[in-house]
């Protein structure tokens, strides 16, 4: 088995940021280049009351991309080991899909991202993003769940 690019999804929780952990030290092991990796949500696609003060949504989706952004490079910084090579990409759109798209549109071999441990109706609610791309991307994904997670 070869892993050269492994894709890391974020939503900057700590979940999200031990499955970074995890996916810099399988770097290091494979010699592998890490996509850190954050769909933001479409703020136009969402439905608002008519009687809601109107926004510039484009503007507050651009805000939320360059935000996203700097999130994701001061991410790579503060985590970034000098032998792995750590590229960053923000998408706007649905977690999963764009997960598995960027899986695709990379050629990642590998996917890693952390699980909140939701359980019950919290999951029936909320459902679960890692679950949801495990059975949809075409690569592997390793669901790192972190100890608190457990808890």
């Amino acid at each position: 088995m070869n892993i050269s690019i492994i894709l890391v999804p974020t939503d900057f929780s700590a979940h999200a940021e031990y499955a970074y952990t995890w996916a810099l030290e399988l770097a290091v092991r494979w010699n592998a280049k890490v996509v850190l990796f954050h769909a933001t949500p479409m703020l136009s696609s969402l439905v608002y009351p008519e009687t809601m003060y109107a926004v510039d949504l484009a503007r507050m989706e651009q805000d939320g991309l360059a935000e996203a952004e700097k999130q994701l490079k001061a991410a790579a910084a503060k985590k970034g080991v000098s032998t792995v090579t750590v590229e960053t990409k923000v998408v706007m759109g649905e977690a999963v899909h764009e997960i598995c798209a960027a899986a695709n549109e990379c050629r990642a071999d590998l996917i890693v991202m952390g699980s909140h441990g939701r359980t019950g109706l919290a999951h029936v609610f909320l459902g679960s993003v890692a679950e949801r791309v495990v059975r949809h991307a075409t690569c592997p994904v390793l669901v790192a769940r972190s100890l608190q997670a457990a808890a």
